[in-house]
């Protein structure tokens, strides 16, 4: 009997932890709105803003800097500048790697220096539609019926 419920113990622990791989596989980005427009040459990029006709990019990836391939993007930003050159205004809305610090003043982007602002932040569409309410993962919704027999079963079958 001790043997069983030994048994019943090591498929509870080993359920769990199948279901806990299962549940955090796969790396996610941010999501986040992604366009550009330089002298408003895209009006739906441009303050005021319309995701509606946007692209919204989900679970976000981008190149890294000497590596291959791309990686999970952590930070929306937002940079708006004009050329101190030409004048030209530009507008990007994107997802990176690295937090960008949200700052106003003159930066260079692009080799460019620009007069405007980088603004960065870390939550899914923040770049700028408000932020997605916040829901179980739809792998723990769907899964939970199915795991809940085992993961039960041995609690009633041992006594």
């Amino acid at each position: 009997m001790a043997g069983l419920q030994t048994f019943g113990c090591q498929m509870v622990v080993l359920v769990a932890a199948l279901y806990l791989i299962c549940i955090t596989s796969g790396t996610r980005g941010i999501s986040c709105y992604v366009c550009s427009s330089k002298n408003r040459s895209d009006i739906n990029c441009e303050d005021p803003y319309h995701p509606a006709y946007s692209t919204f990019a989900q679970d976000c990836k981008v190149p890294k800097q000497d590596h291959i391939g791309k990686f999970p993007a952590n930070y929306c930003v937002k940079i708006i500048g004009t050329s101190a050159v030409n004048g030209e205004s530009l507008m990007i809305r994107t997802c990176v790697l690295e937090n960008m610090d949200s700052q106003c003043g003159v930066f260079k982007f692009g080799g460019e220096q620009l007069t405007g602002c980088i603004l960065t932040c870390r939550h899914d569409g923040c770049n700028p539609a408000p932020p997605s309410p916040t829901a179980p993962p739809k792998t723990l919704v769907f899964s939970l019926p199915f795991l809940l027999p085992f993961v039960a079963a041995p609690l009633f079958l041992y006594r």
